[in-house]
């Protein structure tokens, strides 16, 4: 096997199908975060604004870079952190995340954690996706780095490449260069965060047809694989839509007028947390699968306490004991818990 060559043609692909000049692709997505702050430039002490609401994996990428977090609380409707809220310095590096899926035109921050979506490439220096098994574009684990900047790329491909002196756009080496013993290979710091050929391919395989659509031999229109996974898990949304319709004590996160919701997963927010167990208990009843609670916000893990102090963030922590996520990977399973949603519903109701 030439190592490296479905590698490179993952990330040509990727970086067409999500309209980035440049693509990285990496062993997880917290990998890919850790390297975007680090070709940011963000270094010990250096502080990074981060949502608490969300997994942790995105605090974890700060301190891996030696930042310090600072948990800046999210907007009430959309559950994205609040680009509102007043920045510390202006050079104060912004890491949001696209949470459950729903990812605005062109994210107002430096760093977009992506994780949970497969959004285009725009409006920030750096979007980091990641292809771990819960997520659209399952590969088991792996992560991919996008952007349009080319000294940026190279920083990236450098960081995650053990540091080696690399083309922003080539994954491998020229053998001819590697095998010189004049050949110096660490042209900066680095870490091996650099994704294996066997996952590459896999990968490759989901956008066989880049940018999405083509044709098949009868003149249709076709999808490639991460079409068809983002498309399943919309209409899997869509059928609890319609379960919670009417409904005034469940609210959906809001999409805003030219927002794009992928629905990583479906997640509502009860209208008071002592709700949460007779609903999922009662959705249980009704023959669905138990629902997910959201994670506990970030500071508020015990690993993570010494961070920040409860109360910084009120809107994430009003928020995150009511609500409750239901599973769109399975679009006959989201039928069968979008029915035992809508019985839960008229049950609770009287």
């Amino acid at each position: 096997m030439d190592n490296g060559k479905h590698t490179a043609a993952f990330e040509e692909a990727f970086a067409d199908y999500v309209g980035a000049l440049y693509a990285i692709a990496m062993a997880n997505g917290t990998a890919t975060l850790h390297t975007a702050l680090a070709a940011l430039g963000v270094r010990h002490g250096d502080h990074v604004a981060v949502p608490p609401l969300t997994m942790s994996a995105t605090t974890i990428a700060v301190l891996h870079a030696g930042g310090v977090p600072r948990f800046v609380d999210i907007d009430p409707d959309t559950w994205l952190m609040d680009n509102t809220k007043p920045r510390r310095i202006e050079s104060e590096v912004w890491m949001g995340v696209s949470l459950y899926g729903l990812h605005e035109p062109n994210p107002p921050w430096a760093i977009d954690d992506a994780a949970q979506t497969l959004r285009p490439h725009s409006g920030c220096a750096f979007t980091s996706y990641s292809f771990q098994a819960s997520k659209i574009l399952a590969l088991g684990e792996g992560g991919m780095l996008c952007t349009d900047d080319e000294n940026l790329a190279r920083k990236a491909r450098e960081f995650s490449s053990l540091g080696y002196s690399m083309d922003p756009d080539q994954p491998r080496i020229d053998p001819a260069v590697l095998k010189h013993p004049t050949y110096e290979r660490h042209h900066s710091l680095g870490w091996n965060y650099r994704m294996s050929d066997i996952v590459a391919r896999k990968g490759r395989g989901w956008l066989d047809h880049p940018g999405g659509f083509t044709h098949n031999a009868l003149g249709n229109p076709t999808m490639c694989n991460a079409d068809r996974a983002k498309y399943a898990r919309r209409d899997a949304a869509n059928h609890y839509a319609l379960a919670i319709r009417g409904c005034d004590w469940i609210t959906p996160q809001r999409v805003p007028d030219l927002w794009i919701h992928d629905y990583w997963c479906y997640a509502v927010a009860l209208e008071s947390p002592g709700m949460w167990e007779p609903f999922t208990e009662a959705v249980v009843r009704h023959g669905g699968e138990m629902p997910y609670g959201a994670w506990a916000l970030t500071y508020q893990e015990p690993a993570f306490r010494y961070l920040a102090e409860d109360g910084c963030c009120p809107v994430a922590e009003d928020l995150q004991p009511r609500l409750v996520q239901f599973q769109t990977n399975n679009l006959t399973s989201a039928r069968r818990n979008a029915d035992a949603v809508a019985a839960a519903i008229k049950e609770l109701n009287g």
